[in-house]
């Protein structure tokens, strides 16, 4: 049974800026390592399989910048999205592309965006899921993260009965997916044994394709127009994008299809999602100070400050972001760095 990667690396990254841009989103940047976050992405992943089985769906403005950074992979394996539709066509294309090639191999699908701190209990944790699918090729794989405090900022898997287990790992077929909780509900998931959903996937393509022709019968007809190009040589990818409808496997399969299982796992997940994010991963000093760059502090405490050119001297603060892009420098409160979108719709309105 072969084993696809496919490595999710079309997002903007808005909530990162000004440090992600367009033409340089947070996927093509490092925090705290010498490695992007795509590249590491890639390190981790491909050891799953070979540089030849895995893709990358990223978008046409920086697909060129994917290529670059990940030379082992073949040119034709980086799958540029014409405009953003969200994870179901994203997936949806990488689906079609590898059925082509063998329809009942395996895909296992990651962010870019993500850290991991152990990368061996992730690989065992996934080759446990691929494992799981010679003898259930029904199911469809979610990893699912066992949370250390009462998170806002993600979804949650409630898990149920265990379909098999091996090595203390299990997988456990999933009761129902939760909507982002305010505080008080997202205690009581933790006291009743929920999940983080951190949209890591494994499943056939098989599986997969047969899930789009129920639950996305609109989108599946459209994706059956570009297999049958892509087979004939061409790929019309952009017409099946001006097609298709934004949409998140989430909503679109996931939470509708009865054959959704999932791993607890436990291998140091982090969610890039924010500057408070990336304070609460990176290693801080004595006051609580996350720093990157040419950065003075006097008398400040629990803040995020990045400098990309030139030297940051902050005094007397606490518990805020500042971060130096190329053209713009963000201040805001660490815990409304979530906001970002606000001033960016801002500022997107004045110079319109």
């Amino acid at each position: 049974m072969s084993v696809y990667v496919v490595i999710m690396a079309g997002g903007k990254g808005e909530r990162l800026w000004p440090l992600s841009q367009g033409d340089r989103p947070k996927q093509l940047l490092s925090f705290g390592s010498h490695r992007s976050l795509l590249r590491a992405a890639f390190e981790r992943t491909v050891q799953l399989t070979t540089p030849e089985y895995v893709l990358v769906v990223t978008n046409e403005q920086i697909a060129d910048a994917v290529r670059s950074q990940l030379p082992e992979v073949p040119p034709s394996n980086v799958l540029a999205e014409p405009v953003g539709r969200n994870t179901a066509p994203c997936i949806a294309y990488a689906a079609a592309s590898i059925s082509l090639k063998d329809p009942q191999a395996v895909m296992a699908i990651f962010p870019s965006d993500q850290l991991i701190s152990n990368e061996n209990d992730f690989l065992r944790t996934v080759r446990f899921g691929i494992d799981s699918l010679r003898d259930h090729p029904e199911l469809l794989i979610t990893l699912g993260m066992i949370p250390d405090r009462p998170e806002t900022g993600y979804g949650y898997i409630s898990p149920a009965e265990v379909v098999c287990s091996q090595g203390g790992l299990a997988l456990r077929r999933v009761s129902r997916f939760h909507e982002k909780p305010q505080r008080d509900k997202a205690l009581e998931y933790l006291e009743q044994g929920f999940l983080w959903n951190a949209g890591m996937f494994l499943w056939r393509v098989d599986t997969i394709m047969d899930e789009f022709r129920e639950h996305m019968p609109d989108m599946y007809k459209d994706l059956t127009a570009l297999r049958s190009t892509m087979s004939a040589g061409t790929n019309e990818i952009r017409t099946f994008y001006e097609l298709t409808k934004p949409v998140s496997i989430d909503y679109g399969v996931m939470e509708k299809t009865c054959r959704a299982a999932t791993i607890p796992s436990a291998f140091g997940w982090s969610d890039i999602g924010s500057w408070d994010a990336v304070g609460n991963i990176l290693a801080a000093d004595a006051s609580g100070n996350v720093t990157a760059g040419d950065v003075v502090l006097e008398g400040s405490k629990n803040s995020v400050v990045f400098s990309t050119h030139k030297r940051i001297a902050v005094m007397g603060i606490e518990g805020l972001v500042v971060v130096e892009g190329d053209n713009e420098i963000l201040v805001c409160p660490r815990n409304r760095s979530q906001e970002i979108s606000l001033i960016m719709n801002r500022m997107k309105k004045e110079s319109s």
